[in-house]
């Protein structure tokens, strides 16, 4: 097996391709990272990261001013490595189908830097046969002797740098020789790397991963409508159900997005293209929980009716995908969903989101209204929206804040962060949540 160079280049510096790039960086190889994106190069060249990661801003200025860590636009043509991961999106279109343009075009870029025995990985979510069918042909079309692996990312945002060195690492080869070079790489990052069949058992390995993450919070939102339903508590249900029973381990409800969990059900349909087999499971639980906006905001309209004859504010907390561990991600945030609803179904009144983390570019280019704190989103609200898990919400004094919001109003969790028993509101202000909808009378 030939040796791998200590050269490594990234093509994609997205959530993705720059944590993979500051922690082989830090390990000490020399890495090149490849980013068409202008703003993204230029907070680079301010040693700062594009998103929000604990201790990746510290990282990237220690790999950027010791060298081992350089950006371009294009591969340099004098670059001396051999070995090329590609990281970049995998988006899906306006018609729900996953984009592999992206692949297609750093693919042709790593043709035409490779040299024989090169190594390529590629890292990104893909349907299965993307590696052999899509990256492998192109690249072929130069050079002939080449290794090439699927090694799929399985981090979670919020806590990449870490998980990265925790996580067994998927290595699926062309052959055992691909795989073994590609683990080569991945031995120092992390303790256990899993080399399996092929190429497109790795690839299915992380679309099922995330499908069952999706099907899991499908249910616990399923359980939550049907406790509204019947009047019981999903928490009381849910919390004594698994109570040292270790055959019943529910998740809490919650409106779960992010780019992963949406998009992977979707890429793992396309793979089944003309098959008689269909993710049939996965594809329900991605209406359920692409349902919750919808159907929340239908039943916050008619209670809000019964109480208001003029709903003037209505304030949202939380617009990054998720709030534990925190992020500052807005791609395929259910919280955009929930502002999209709420402005069809009260046109009238002031819609505005607080996020602490998230840019204010991302506010407007979703054309979202900013509250810039959290007492600014309670002052005369007639409802409050918890969107995401975020501790700022959960260690919030909701006694307190209610006091700012208008003399009779809703505050409505859909994460159940507090336990209604121990609040004390302001008169007139009811607390609600998400599968416990009836212990207040909402």
């Amino acid at each position: 097996m030939k040796k791998i160079n200590n050269n490594i280049c990234i093509l994609g510096l997205g959530y993705v391709g720059l944590t993979l790039s500051a922690t082989l960086a830090d390990l000490g190889f020399r890495v090149i990272g490849v980013e068409i994106r202008e703003k993204i190069l230029q907070d680079l060249k301010k040693r700062k990261p594009h998103f929000y990661e604990p201790n990746l801003d510290k990282i990237l200025n220690k790999i950027i001013l010791n060298n081992n860590f350089k950006f371009y636009k294009k591969i340099p043509k004098n670059w001396s490595g051999n070995t090329f991961i590609i990281t970049v999106g995998t988006p899906l279109d306006e018609h729900g189908k996953s984009r592999d343009d992206l692949i297609k075009n750093v693919s042709n870029e790593v043709k035409n830097s490779i040299k024989n025995n090169g190594l390529v990985i590629l890292r990104s979510t893909v349907k299965v046969g993307t590696t052999r069918n899509i990256v492998k042909k192109i690249i072929e079309n130069k050079v002939k002797k080449f290794d090439i692996a699927f090694c799929p990312e399985r981090t979670q945002e919020g806590k990449a740098l870490s998980e990265v060195k925790k996580i067994p690492q998927i290595i699926g080869g062309l052959n055992y020789k691909s795989a073994k070079r590609a683990r080569s790489i991945f031995k120092k990052v992390t303790k256990v790397n899993l080399i399996v069949s092929s190429l497109e058992t790795a690839e299915l390995i992380k679309l099922v991963d995330n499908s069952q993450r999706d099907v899991y919070f499908s249910y616990a939102n399923e359980i939550a409508k049907i406790c509204d339903e019947l009047k019981i508590s999903a928490t009381e249900v849910i919390n004594t159900g698994k109570y040292k029973y270790g055959r019943t381990n529910l998740a809490f409800p919650g409106p779960v997005g992010g780019p992963c969990l949406i998009k992977d059900t979707y890429i793992l349909n396309e793979s089944l293209k003309n098959k008689k087999s269909k993710p049939n499971i996965a594809l329900a639980a991605r209406r359920i929980n692409e349902s919750l906006p919808k159907d929340i905001v239908f039943q916050l309209k008619n209670e809000l009716k019964k109480r208001f004859t003029k709903i003037e504010k209505i304030s949202l907390l939380g617009l990054a995908f998720k709030g534990n561990p925190p992020t500052d991600d807005v791609r395929d945030s259910m919280s955009i969903k929930f502002y999209k609803e709420i402005k069809k179904k009260f046109p009238k009144s002031h819609i505005s989101i607080f996020d602490s983390l998230v840019k204010d570019e991302d506010f407007v280019s979703l054309k979202i209204n900013r509250s810039q704190n959290i007492n600014e989103s309670f002052k005369n609200s007639n409802m409050i929206i918890i969107l995401n898990n975020h501790t700022t919400f959960k260690n919030l004094n909701l006694n307190e804040k209610s006091k700012l919001m208008k003399s009779k109003a809703i505050i409505y969790d859909c994460w159940n962060l507090f336990d209604s028993s121990n609040l004390k509101l302001k008169k007139k202000i009811t607390y609600s949540a998400f599968g416990n909808i009836w212990e207040k009378g909402i």
